[in-house]
């Protein structure tokens, strides 16, 4: 069977900002923040976070399929909408969602109600058939699918920068920073991930569903 690609995949040619894109701005309440020199309608999230932007070359010139990674923005998408990671249809019905997780080795499973993760939902049709062409989850046995009865949007992480001394430019000094939404704003967080926490989690086998769960989709 083909490799499946999912819909929040990035890709070897879709590339972020540079440095030279982005400057210090100063805002009404005073705290200088990371933006862009021209700024976009979309820049931001509700929070005010800056998200990196991203080219988008026409889908005949994609390049490489970056398996380990994910397109920010249309992982941002699936995630504010929760939409399948695969297909970015609607994931959510009636009984929940469905999101899978890695045990991660040498590290103590984390308990159902403190899971936190920046993988979208996967829809029941999407389910089999990632299990069967992803070859991440084809050939690793530390997956496991989680029904999630609710979920909230928690936070962001990605790029951390610092003002250089001349107060123009940005130096990146972390590269993968979380920014919890009930904290203070980060203001030189370049935004990659968009983050929820499950809540009425439990673990189920993906090859013998809930019949309720079958029942809503």
């Amino acid at each position: 069977m083909p490799a499946l690609v999912p819909y929040v995949a990035a890709y070897s040619n879709e590339l972020g900002p540079r440095e030279s894109d982005m400057c210090l701005e100063v805002p009404r309440n005073g705290v200088p923040h990371i933006a862009y020199t021209h700024p976009r309608p979309d820049d931001r999230d509700a929070h005010g976070n800056l998200w990196a932007r991203m080219t988008r070359p026409p889908e005949s010139e994609r390049g490489r399929v970056m398996w380990a990674s994910m397109d920010p923005l249309r992982q941002r998408e699936c995630m504010e909408g929760l939409l399948c990671q695969v297909c970015a249809k609607p994931a959510e019905t009636d009984t929940g969602a469905l999101f899978v997780e890695w045990e991660r080795p040498g590290e103590e499973p984390t308990p159902l109600n403190r899971i936190t993760t920046d993988a979208p939902p996967v829809c029941l049709t999407c389910l089999p058939l990632a299990f069967l062409a992803c070859p991440f989850l084809r050939d690793d046995r530390t997956a496991v699918v989680l029904l999630a009865r609710k979920s909230v949007l928690s936070g962001v992480s990605g790029t951390l920068y610092r003002v250089a001394d001349d107060l123009r430019t940005w130096i990146p000094s972390d590269s993968d920073a979380y920014s919890s939404f009930t904290k203070p704003r980060c203001p030189g967080m370049l935004a990659q991930r968009l983050y929820r926490k499950l809540r009425g989690v439990t673990v189920v086998d993906p090859a013998d569903l809930p019949p309720d769960l079958v029942q809503a989709s």
